[in-house]
């Protein structure tokens, strides 16, 4: 009960604060869209999501919140779209911030999952490239190429990965 009464005070909150900000309608609702993910509401935080890149297109942060829902869902297909989204809102298409890293870490994942292991070595390579002591994305990488038929280098990576 105690925590049904305090959603309801976060949402009284928020949507208080987008008429009061209309500029901010879009942070907003993306706030009541995490409230919502934390609690396990999956299907009400994507449209809490869904709205702020309404009111936002340029709004990033909800593009990955939504990819990963729809990972989470095992909706892959949307979780790609939603993943791509973000890298077309780069226009340079450099990897720079943490949330371009995390867009490579979970599409990584994403494409590893539905079986699209060539597309996951570029990402997971990529990411290497960025960050050549994460040892998790060279296990991944080792991962994926097991999963797409080498055999020996995906172990190689793996074994590398794993006493490091």
């Amino acid at each position: 009960m105690m925590r049904i009464l305090c959603l309801l005070v976060i949402a009284v909150f928020t949507v208080q604060l987008a008429i009061a900000y209309p500029k901010d309608k879009a942070r907003a609702l993306y706030k009541e869209g995490l409230v919502l993910k934390r609690s396990g509401k999956l299907d009400a935080a994507l449209k809490f999501f869904h709205a702020a890149i309404i009111q936002d297109k340029n709004y990033t942060p909800a593009y990955l919140e939504l990819g990963q829902i729809y990972a989470l869902m095992e909706n892959y297909r949307q979780s790609t779209y939603y993943y791509q989204q973000i890298s077309k809102l780069d226009s340079t298409g450099n990897v720079t911030s943490p949330e371009d890293l995390q867009v490579l870490h979970d599409l990584g994942h994403v494409y590893y999952y539905e079986g699209n292991y060539k597309a996951a070595v570029v990402l997971w390579n990529r990411m290497l490239v960025l960050q050549p002591q994460n040892y998790f994305a060279m296990f991944m990488l080792g991962k994926s190429y097991i999963g797409s038929g080498e055999l020996q280098k995906g172990e190689e990576l793996c074994d590398r990965a794993v006493n490091n």
